[in-house]
């Protein structure tokens, strides 16, 4: 690690990974060049015949473990890894995304309760720049009770300890798994951004934020909370499953390029919208000409497809 902190608190940093060993090099690369120090690396190999263990071995801060293949998928990686690490904080990392060097550092200065976690904006290596929205910070139960924290994801957290083991083990390990960790998270804790891209984001094919998988689990996440939802106002359950029934759209889109299926679920978006109406009526609209009228809707509202 390069540099010194004033803090001699340890960060773990726990990285999830499967078959992506370019990928897993170029990320552990990132966390070497830190500025922060002391930093331990937990790499939690979720592949049947130790791909990544040559690509650990090259890093002498990082430790390797092999996930059971009956316990499979990136949340409980990152639920064993947690277990495996000694840190303060903790910073689960993605395997195709890259930490900027003073990412940690700039985090650590701001986790002092009652904030126990703090994230950052990013840059996607498809969408660009990607700063935090400001009204995610403090309570945001609400905003992530409506999935909109982004880009508040894993990579760009850094979390207190004591604040990740009141969550431990994971429990949503169905594909939208950070989302739900973001809502067990916001009960436990208050957030805080740093207003910086100290994250660039990797966009592999295999991308689970791109799934079905991930789509399916956002539903599951709205059943796993549905009595706290119902502590909210209506709109706050109404914005979810709206983003999920336009990313639903989308998916078929980027799938098929036209889709009758897409316009169905852009209308059901439309329908359920407590606000931005126009938008989302304008969206089940323009799905009817495909992909390229619903990118002529975002452009028309200044929207980046999100």
């Amino acid at each position: 690690m390069l540099g010194n902190s004033d803090a001699d608190e340890l960060v773990s940093v726990v990285v999830p990974t499967y078959r992506r060993n370019e990928r897993l090099r170029e990320t552990l690369d990132s966390v070497a060049a830190q500025s922060y120090d002391p930093i331990e690396v937990v790499v939690v190999d979720g592949s049947d015949d130790d791909r990544a263990r040559p690509v650990v071995a090259e890093f002498p801060d990082a430790t390797y473990v092999s996930q059971p293949y009956d316990d499979e998928g990136p949340q409980a990686a990152r639920s064993l890894g947690v277990e495996r690490a000694g840190g303060r904080y903790v910073q689960l990392l993605d395997d195709d995304d890259r930490l900027a060097p003073s990412k940690i550092a700039r985090q650590v200065e701001l986790l002092d309760p009652p904030v126990g976690v703090v994230y950052c904006g990013m840059v996607d290596e498809d969408r660009g720049e990607i700063r935090p929205h400001p009204e995610v910070r403090g309570n945001v139960l609400d905003r992530a009770l409506e999935m909109r924290t982004f880009p508040c994801i894993t990579s760009t957290m850094l979390v207190d300890r004591d604040v990740l083991d009141r969550v431990h083990p994971f429990r949503h390990r169905h594909g939208a798994d950070d989302t739900g960790l973001k809502v067990d998270l916001a009960l436990a804790t208050r957030f805080e951004f740093v207003d910086e891209p100290l994250v660039v984001r990797g966009r592999p094919d295999s991308s689970l934020s791109d799934s079905w998988a991930y789509l399916r689990g956002r539903e599951r996440v709205v059943e796993t909370f549905d009595a706290l939802y119902d502590r909210f106002p209506d709109r706050v359950r109404r914005r979810a499953v709206r983003e999920t029934h336009a990313q639903v759209g989308r998916k078929l889109l980027d799938e098929r390029g036209w889709s009758p299926r897409a316009t169905a679920a852009f209308a059901r978006a439309a329908r359920l919208t407590p606000d931005e109406r126009a938008y989302h009526l304008g969206l089940s609209v323009g799905s009817a000409l495909g992909r390229p009228g619903v990118a002529a809707v975002d452009r028309l509202f200044g929207r980046d497809g999100t």
